[in-house]
């Protein structure tokens, strides 16, 4: 076995200088030591630039590299692997941080040799606790089996189907990713992961998880402070998710295979449900019913869902009470 592959851990930002270095120094932390940390700036508006450069000044393992323009975490992302040179690739949110041995337990699972991409459970952290509050899909819970593209679509339902794969951190091989010119997709800014890793399966990338959490998964609201992290996270674009879901179902590769087909429209469906809901709060905290009653009269379907969340809300103010 090969222990000692190497790895290019990638970072991409925006605008992150209350928080970089959370994942800054959680790369340099690491047991197994990356061969490089690149970290790329989408074009930051505050100090993040000059407080990347002052850290590369001080650490010789950190690059700085920057977008042509502010194209999202796709074109950032895709800046960092065209300029890896490690064995591995493996990339961290710039409001994420890693466990001090998440590569050393993942290059010992690469170390195997019979896959092409590895990624372990996820660990959630409550930002403003300062904790680890619990596991995405718990110990014991993570298939030993190679993950197919079947598996992989099935547990990317969304709106409420159980734990999204789509949020994993795999670590790639390098070595595929340039053979089988898998890049992320430039045009898209959500829900981006999922679609490079259907990408990686169909092109027969092999793909395992191991049953650890050492990747620290920064919730939007702490579950045990019950308040918002403060990080950069964007408004999900939902729609575009969907939309994206049926595109898919409607790929050559794809489209004569019912099960992924179905697979894909479910997903769709999850997110159509995840943007009802999300319109409907914003829409009733600044009292827009006119945008409520024009979304029911294109999608009369719309209705029973908001009634349901109205109904839900109702009762959630009526328990605190």
């Amino acid at each position: 076995m090969n222990v000692s592959m190497s790895v290019s851990l990638v970072i991409t930002t925006y605008n992150a200088q209350a928080f970089i270095m959370r994942a800054v120094s959680s790369a340099l932390e690491q047991t197994h030591a990356p061969l490089e940390i690149i970290i790329v700036d989408d074009c930051s508006t505050d100090s993040t630039p000059d407080l990347l450069h002052r850290l590369a000044r001080a650490h010789g393992s950190i690059r700085v590299m920057s977008t042509p323009y502010n194209g999202g975490p796709s074109v950032a992302r895709n800046v960092g692997l065209g300029a890896a040179r490690g064995d591995w690739i493996a990339f961290l949110d710039a409001d994420d941080a890693f466990a001090p041995d998440r590569l050393e337990v993942l290059m010992a699972r690469a170390a195997v040799g019979d896959c092409d991409a590895v990624a372990d459970d996820l660990a959630y952290y409550d930002a403003m606790a300062g904790q680890v509050t619990g596991r995405a899909m718990g110990a014991g819970q993570v298939p030993r089996t190679p993950i197919g593209l079947r598996d992989y679509i099935a547990h990317n339902r969304s709106g409420g189907e159980g734990f999204d794969w789509g949020l994993l951190k795999p670590v790639f091989r390098r070595e595929f990713m340039l053979a089988h010119g898998i890049r992320y997709d430039p045009v898209v800014r959500h829900g981006e992961d999922f679609l490079l890793m259907i990408a990686f399966l169909m092109a027969g990338g092999r793909f395992f998880l191991i049953d650890h959490a050492t990747y620290l998964y920064t919730q939007r609201q702490g579950s045990v402070s019950g308040r918002a992290s403060g990080m950069s996270r964007t408004t999900i674009a939902y729609r575009d998710m969907h939309d994206g879901a049926l595109a898919l179902a409607r790929d050559p590769r794809i489209c004569n295979n019912p099960e992924l087909v179905a697979l894909l429209r479910q997903r769709a469906a999850g997110l159509q449900r995840l943007d009802d809901s999300y319109f409907v709060s914003v829409a009733l905290r600044s009292g827009a019913v006119g945008a409520i009653c024009r979304r029911i009269m294109r999608r009369p379907a719309f209705l029973p869902a908001m009634i349901r969340q109205i109904a839900a809300a109702l009762r959630r103010r009526l328990c605190h009470s």
